[in-house]
């Protein structure tokens, strides 16, 4: 006798045999085989006198389960590649920047892609990018301990910058620090001077010894130098290593406009505080930097191969509108723009010489990104060797002061 438990097959094996005798059988006799069909698979009445129904063609929702991907895992192979070059970007920047890309990689022989799945990852979507390479993506949560020192001096003659600040001049830039302090703040250690274009999202970052006055403006003035355009405006944060004299004689003498966002809003300087951990957490962490040695190797990055990866590689969204959607407005929508590079948004502003122009397109001809991925890397290793140099330095000193002593040192934590 059939059991009530029977497997899936063996349901469908008895329905097909049951089946022809019930659309056969007078209704005393449908009566009693409908209540044993029910009481031997376990169907509810109402849904087996439907799938014995003549009119009824049975399929189960379980069969054919698998599910179908138009990019295979050769595809996404390929993805994982060019993602790992453009430095794991999320798909609403990755996917305007493919086509482009792919080609680049090509051009220099980094990527070996059969024209097929070349063609198919051109016109990918960024959710199913995001959805494909979900399984790859890890995220790193790290707590940044701020050393901004409030500057008092000279408040009242910068203005505080609001929305009347003209934000769609090239060279309008938000400034701001980054401090490789480790877990102490005490002592001279390398800070990160950051500066980014609202308008084009174009970063320049210079390491400093220190946050004294005048390197501070030494490092803005070697930014100012490698930028594509004019520098005409700058809006740092309250930190007394901006709101001083004589930052604000520089500005004065060289016609650059000076703004200061509002105390511990942080939300005022949103730009540069996205870029402090794109161009500086991101690439070196937060350890303790504080060497001759260590502030050499973190200025060649970004002067050469972080600058290049960065403005001529790796997109960006800017916000072109918030609306209140739902009943009664209570959710906000934001509305981006298609993902581009600092490269692409200085091409496309009106207010850059065709000369300049002309250079950045020469310059971005000659550039390979896994190049200079890998250059980043080796001398991301270099700095590494050199700092752990210096830790056992400083451990063999303690040693040799007091031999009898048991070693705990730690100089800060590791990256």
């Amino acid at each position: 006798m059939v059991t009530k438990h029977m497997s899936l097959p063996a349901r469908r094996e008895y329905l097909k045999r049951e089946k022809a005798r019930y659309l056969k059988a007078a209704k005393p006799e449908k009566s009693i085989m409908l209540s044993e069909f029910c009481q031997n698979t376990g169907y509810n009445k109402k849904y087996a006198i439907r799938i014995l129904a003549a009119g009824h063609s049975y399929k189960d929702k379980c069969l054919n389960r698998k599910i179908h991907y138009t990019y295979t895992k050769e595809d996404i192979y390929y993805l994982k590649q060019i993602w790992e070059v453009m430095d794991y970007s999320c798909g609403q920047r990755l996917a305007p920047q493919l086509p482009e890309v792919i080609a680049k990689l090509i051009q220099f022989k980094e990527l070996k892609i059969p024209e097929t799945a070349a063609e198919k990852l051109k016109r990918i979507s960024s959710s199913t990018i995001d959805e494909r390479l979900k399984n790859y993506r890890s995220e790193l949560r790290r707590t940044i301990n701020s050393t901004t020192k409030p500057g008092s001096l000279i408040k009242k003659q910068i203005p505080i910058r609001t929305s009347s600040w003209d934000e769609q001049r090239i060279g309008c830039c938000e400034l701001d620090t980054v401090a490789h302090a480790g877990d102490n703040a005490a002592g001279e250690f390398i800070v990160s001077l950051d500066l980014t274009d609202i308008l084009t999202g174009w970063t320049e970052t210079e390491a400093v010894l220190g946050k004294a006055q005048s390197r501070i403006i030494a490092g803005l003035e070697n930014i100012k130098d490698r930028l594509p355009f004019p520098l005409l405006a700058i809006d740092p944060d309250n930190g007394s290593e901006f709101i001083n004299w004589q930052l604000w004689q520089y500005c004065l003498d060289r016609s650059i406009e000076f703004t200061r966002g509002r105390p511990y809003a942080k939300n005022d300087n949103a730009h540069i505080e996205q870029k402090n951990w794109t161009q500086v957490r991101k690439v070196f962490g937060y350890g303790r930097r504080e060497t001759a040695a260590e502030l050499e190797i973190m200025n060649d990055l970004y002067r050469n191969e972080i600058r290049l990866y960065k403005n001529f590689f790796m997109a960006s969204v800017k916000l072109i509108q918030k609306k209140r959607v739902g009943q009664n407005g209570e959710k906000i929508k934001r509305i981006y723009d298609q993902a581009k590079t600092p490269y692409q948004r200085v091409l496309e502003c009106d207010q850059v010489s065709e000369e300049v122009k002309l250079k950045l397109r020469e310059r971005y001809a000659t550039l390979n990104p896994a190049e200079l991925r890998r250059n980043i890397q080796a001398k991301l290793e270099k700095l590494s060797r050199a700092n752990k140099i210096i830790i056992n330095d400083i451990i063999n000193q303690t040693v040799v002061l007091n031999p009898a002593a048991k070693v705990t040192f730690s100089r800060h934590r590791t990256n």
